[in-house]
């Protein structure tokens, strides 16, 4: 009986840490992100649909083809968010979204989690 309730704990336990979102440190989020699995049907016009890289600079600056030149602001919390303020058809626009931390995995700006559309840190 012993057994069989250390390998469940054990099992959920690993499961656990596989799935839990990691806190992100300031410096942690800043750098050169690629746009992931993109050729999904398009399912938001706010997302970009083409290659492309997003750069956050500490300076809370963004720089993108799809989006731009512009600037975000950090909700730094324990599931970190991101609001990128840019411009669209001459008019000021705001995407919020938020970062995922995994175990073994490198930080990620989600676009769609339906679709897996999503931006990766490369460096």
């Amino acid at each position: 009986m012993k057994k069989i309730l250390f390998a469940l704990t054990f099992v959920l336990g690993v499961v656990f840490i596989l799935n839990i979102n990691f806190p992100l440190k300031k410096q942690d989020i800043y750098g050169k992100y690629i746009n992931m699995n993109f050729d999904e049907p398009i399912c938001c016009v706010e997302a970009p649909h083409t290659a492309d890289t997003l750069v956050l600079y500490e300076d809370n600056t963004f720089k993108s083809k799809f989006y731009g030149m512009s600037t975000y602001k950090l909700y730094n919390g324990l599931n970190p968010e991101i609001e990128l303020h840019y411009t669209d058809f001459g008019q000021p626009a705001v995407y919020k979204t938020y970062f995922l931390n995994g175990f073994f995995e490198k930080p990620k700006i989600i676009l769609n989690a339906d679709s897996n559309h999503y931006y990766e840190k490369l460096d």
